[in-house]
């Protein structure tokens, strides 16, 4: 999670860091939040005040390159797929 920042479909990005907190920037804001692995071993977000998530996550692999993560959130069935900026386009 933390290899890079995380590019969106929709031109957000992410970025996950080893602390267990995390940025989110939609627009230009950037709205701070923070990431960790519940007591089940789901990947779970906070984002203040009161919203959790929590997600089932896949890699996301291109011709036999880790690119990105899928975000599928157990609630709802959204899925976010992002990719690193390492390896998009800008």
């Amino acid at each position: 999670m933390t290899a890079d920042e995380l590019v969106y479909e929709d031109g957000s990005t992410q970025e996950f860091r080893s602390d267990g907190t995390t940025t989110y920037v939609e627009g230009g804001r950037p709205t701070a939040g923070e990431w960790y692995v519940d007591d089940n071993g789901r990947f779970c977000s906070f984002w203040p005040p009161s919203y959790r998530g929590c997600y089932e996550l896949s890699w996301v692999v291109e011709a036999g390159e880790f690119v990105g993560v899928e975000f599928r959130e157990l609630a709802s069935g959204s899925v976010f797929v992002g990719r690193y900026t390492q390896l998009t386009p800008r």
